[in-house]
């Protein structure tokens, strides 16, 4: 009787176990206050997530654009946070989508607070606000699509993560949640 041969596939799955038990979050449960939303488009969640030492792998992206509705999420690279370029972004989340939200919290931060969203905002009839919670769904989110970064980065060996951005929003979005 031969010894089994281990295949390329069996290494890459043992690889990807490796890579999952590697990068697996510590578990913390703390006391939250409750969210009420009346359904989809109620409220979204905006948030920028900095990506700065990786943008010479990624053709010079240095932030991500998050917005996330109740259980769904978008993500849009951008190369600067100022107020016109994330302005467009969110544009460009709306008219991709065909959705727009009644309400849309994000931080007090000047790419969201300027002439350009505020624009967007009074076009579409979008009650824009900030709280001073640093506890946000969007926040949760931002936490899991960098923990999924970590883990295709050291499963590629490289930083890449412009191109890979639809497919890990579209994994999280088709995921039970």
């Amino acid at each position: 009787m031969r010894p089994l041969k281990s295949t390329d596939a069996d290494k890459n799955i043992e690889k990807r176990r490796l890579v999952d038990e590697l990068r697996a979050p510590t578990r913390r449960n703390f006391p939250r206050r409750h969210v009420i939303v009346r359904g989809y488009d109620d409220l979204w969640q905006a948030d920028i997530v900095e990506m700065c030492p990786y943008s010479r792998f990624n053709g010079g992206y240095h932030y991500i654009l998050t917005v996330i509705d109740v259980k769904y999420a978008w993500a849009v690279p951008l190369k600067g946070k100022g107020g016109s370029e994330t302005a467009d972004a969110i544009a460009e989340i709306i008219r991709r989508s065909g959705r727009c939200p009644n309400n849309l919290q994000t931080d007090m931060g000047k790419e969201f607070y300027n002439t350009d969203e505020q624009r967007l905002v009074r076009k579409h009839d979008i009650n824009h606000y900030s709280t001073y919670s640093v506890l946000k769904v969007v926040e949760r989110f931002n936490r899991t699509l960098k923990n999924n970064m970590w883990k295709m980065f050291t499963l590629n060996g490289n930083y890449k993560w412009v191109d890979a951005l639809p497919r890990l929003v579209s994994d999280y979005n088709a995921r039970k949640h």
